[in-house]
């Protein structure tokens, strides 16, 4: 199931969506706004069939879910834990010839789970962290929310290269993760790759594998322990399965 977009500016709705976890969406979208995908990169295709998993990390601590913690190295919840193992434990049932993940425990936890259960070659790296959110970062999600919305004019001007002051985006976040994923799936051609990381940095890689514009690219953000599975078909890459958990991974 397809995680829905936030797609208007209702402070409420977008609190309520903090203790899910779920994404804050962008500011409202103008009437003017036309996407210009025009130059933005593309991740490349081989058609050679090589599957790409893209997991997200479980639930964090309840102390962090009001926070735009960004990429802080924040602990999981018990249940976090516990969804983390039973995420691992699913991938058993598939083929997996490498895992690679974030250096932040939350993720790189997941990354151990899954391949203690499939017996893969794991590897971490600090360029799979989550999105550093800059001056932003650490503050409540409710400020995190009104500094975007004062920044709408400025976000709406070009969405894939915007970045919080002293902080990321979509563009620099493409950037530094793709080279390292590029490379493990060049170890695995026609393999099985997992990549166990965030929520922002997933919603980054489907929208350049898909080439879809950023603001649509909230609709394919990931619930905590969950995955999506994208294939490098003839045809470009396409998404297999999308936003499933341990019980229909397993």
């Amino acid at each position: 199931m397809v995680t829905p977009a936030i797609r208007c500016w209702d402070p409420e709705s977008q609190l309520r969506s903090i203790g899910m976890m779920k994404a804050i969406g962008p500011p409202p979208r103008p009437p003017d706004y036309v996407p210009d995908l025009a130059g933005r990169p593309i991740a490349p295709s081989h058609g050679n069939g090589s599957r790409l998993w893209l997991a997200r990390h479980a639930e964090v601590a309840s102390q962090w879910h009001s926070i735009a913690y960004g990429s802080m190295d924040v602990p999981l919840s018990e249940s976090g834990e516990r969804a983390t193992e039973a995420l691992g434990r699913a991938f058993a049932r598939h083929q997996v010839d490498a895992v690679i993940s974030s250096d932040l425990a939350r993720a790189r936890l997941l990354g151990e789970q899954i391949a203690a259960s499939t017996s893969a070659p794991l590897s971490s790296s600090p360029e799979l962290r989550e999105m550093n959110r800059g001056k932003w970062q650490g503050i409540p999600k409710s400020e995190f929310i009104e500094n975007w919305q004062a920044a709408s004019e400025h976000y709406w001007k070009d969405p894939f290269r915007w970045h919080t002051p002293g902080g990321e985006g979509d563009e620099l976040l493409y950037a530094r993760s793709w080279p390292v994923i590029e490379l493990a799936l060049e170890g695995i051609a026609g393999g099985s790759l997992v990549v166990a990381a965030h929520g922002q940095l997933n919603r980054v890689l489907i929208s350049r594998l898909l080439g879809i514009d950023t603001p649509e690219s909230y609709e394919y953000y990931l619930d905590p322990a969950h995955a999506s599975c994208l294939v490098d078909a003839p045809g470009g890459w396409r998404i297999e399965s999308h936003n499933i958990g341990a019980e229909a991974l397993g």
